[in-house]
């Protein structure tokens, strides 16, 4: 999934105060490389013969809720955790370091880190230098609508209606190819998004599930409006998901990541930190 940067809504801003602020502070210093050991009980994790020794991560701290710094000073976040996540299932010590995320790729190809954590897009020129994981977090599209408007969005109760979506985004692509008869109403962001829904200027919103999660539990929504139907994953539209990124030519430590990827999907684990990270199914 391409690296949007969510602007998050009211209660993100409430979550962060109590963390740190919206522009969130850089991790201390004592804090922006940090050794977390992971105890896994014996015959849990793949055999120990195929894993790395440790594991390197490297990851920003400036996209909540996916990595952001809490109140603490620690480096946390839905990729965060996933990435010590990894390191448990693999029975081995991993590492979390800060870095600005423009210089994440230099990290890895100068060997001082091992794997990026924080949603680095899949693209053909980064293929050059990276390697991907397998998919860990798939963000959906979904419809919001206000009460009692819920009915299931479909061509035919959407059409004639507006839908506001942000201007020149792959929801508005999305809407224009499957949605016809809708009428798309642009925005620039989506705090004005979710402002036309709110005051009845559309009669629905379709965006991404992370920044509607967060607005939908939020005090500026006030009980408003809710999800309506289901969730839009189609990679062509929204991404293949979000992966874990190692240099290019470290295919053993791919399929180790690969590996634990499947077992903590399998086991329940990601799904465990989604909804630790975000206020609601996405789904």
């Amino acid at each position: 999934m391409r690296r949007s940067r969510l602007l998050i809504a009211t209660t993100v801003s409430a979550l962060l105060c109590a963390m740190a602020s919206v522009s969130w502070p850089f991790a201390r210093a004592d804090a922006a490389e940090a050794d977390y050991p992971q105890i896994v009980p014996p015959g849990t994790g793949p055999a120990a013969t195929s894993n790395p020794p440790s594991i390197r991560f490297v990851t920003s701290d400036d996209f909540p809720p996916f990595n952001f710094v809490d109140g603490s000073g620690l480096i946390t976040g839905f990729n965060v955790e996933v990435a010590r996540a990894i390191c448990a299932r693999l029975a081995i010590p991993c590492t979390v370091q800060v870095r600005p995320f423009p210089l994440l790729l230099e990290t890895v190809r100068e060997n001082k880190a091992d794997a990026i954590a924080a949603g680095v897009a899949d693209t053909p020129a980064l293929r050059l230098h990276l390697a991907y994981s397998a998919p860990y977090f798939r963000e959906p599209a979904r419809f919001v609508r206000r009460w009692p408007a819920l009915v299931d969005p479909s061509p035919r109760t959407l059409s004639g209606k507006s839908v506001g979506v942000i201007a020149g985004s792959r929801y508005a692509d999305f809407i224009r190819d499957y949605f016809p008869a809708a009428k798309p109403h642009p925005a620039n962001s989506e705090t004005e998004l979710f402002g036309l829904l709110k005051g009845g200027e559309v009669d629905a919103v379709f965006t991404g599930a992370v920044g509607a999660s967060f607005w939908l539990t939020g005090p500026a929504a006030h009980g408003c409006c809710a999800f309506s139907g289901g969730a839009y994953t189609e990679p062509a539209y929204f991404g293949d998901g979000m992966k874990i990124a190692v240099a290019a030519d470290n295919t053993a430590l791919k399929g180790s990541i690969d590996g634990a990827l499947r077992a903590l999907d399998a086991d329940g684990t990601l799904a465990d930190l989604a909804l630790r990270f975000f206020p609601e199914s996405l789904y």
